[in-house]
Order: structure tokens, then sequence, then C-alpha cells
């Protein structure tokens, strides 16, 4: 796997970090900080930049060490989702902290965008997506 490490250009310095990795078929973008107004465009903007030379866009979101996250950032959750699926792909969330998991509850994004609770889950998940694949359980004992 090839892995890149940068702190993300355009947000204020130590506020978010973005680290991607190849995986087999996919891009992980693994995200640590927060994520809001001053960082959800670089968050995006990194994300697809990093999986674009994939054959087919497929992103798995690691929010594993995010601890931050609102409105800017959900909207920039959503800005990917709809990127990557205008271009055909996929992209699963593993790993979400509680406030990453109750926004996307709350919002109902869940039902849209794959939520996985482990990376093992989001790399199988992203393999072979299905038409039903937000419905798969995501609760601490799928796996």
């Amino acid at each position: 796997m090839t892995q890149t490490s940068a702190p993300s250009q355009g947000a204020p310095q130590g506020r978010l970090r973005i680290r991607t990795e190849r995986a087999p078929g996919c891009t992980m973008v693994h995200v640590h900080g927060e994520i809001d107004v001053f960082t959800a465009d670089a968050l995006r903007d990194q994300a697809i930049s990093a999986a674009a030379s994939l054959a087919r866009l497929r992103i798995v979101l690691d929010l594993d060490q995010v601890t931050f996250c609102d409105s800017s950032g959900l909207n920039a959750l959503v800005a990917l989702w709809k990127s990557v699926r205008a271009r055909g792909g996929d992209l699963v969330v593993a790993r979400p902290p509680e406030v990453c998991r109750r926004i996307l509850a709350r919002t109902g994004l869940d039902a849209h965008i794959g939520v996985s609770p482990t990376l093992r889950h989001a790399l199988r998940r992203i393999a072979q997506p299905t038409a039903g694949d937000a419905a798969m359980p995501t609760g601490p004992g799928a796996s």
C-alpha cells in the first residue's frame, strides 16, 4: 500500500491532517483533527485528488481520529459523497466517532452514505457495493 501524509493545504496549521493510502481497488483517507468551516473544503478536495487516478473512484474515509465536526464538516461529507457518486464511484465512512455518527443519523445521511464500524468492514463493503449497501448493520457487533 502506498501512503502519503500531510497537513491539509488551505486548512489552519494543525487543525486537520489527512493521510492517504492505496488499498486494493480503493483509496483510504485517514482524517485526524477538526472538520469545520476552515478545513472542510481541504478535506473534500484532498480526498477526491488522492483517488482521482483510480479507474473507478472508491474511497474509504476513516474518521476514527476526528475530534470535531460541525455543519461545514457535514456539508463536506455530503459534497464528497455527491462528487464520488457523480463519477460512478463509492464512498464508505469508516469508524466515525460519536459526534459524526450522531450527525449522520440525525440527518438521515447514514441511509445514503455507507457507514462501517471497522476498516476491515469498510474495505469489504467498498469491494462489493450493492444497491442495499446502506442497510448493512453498522453497530459495534457488526464486522
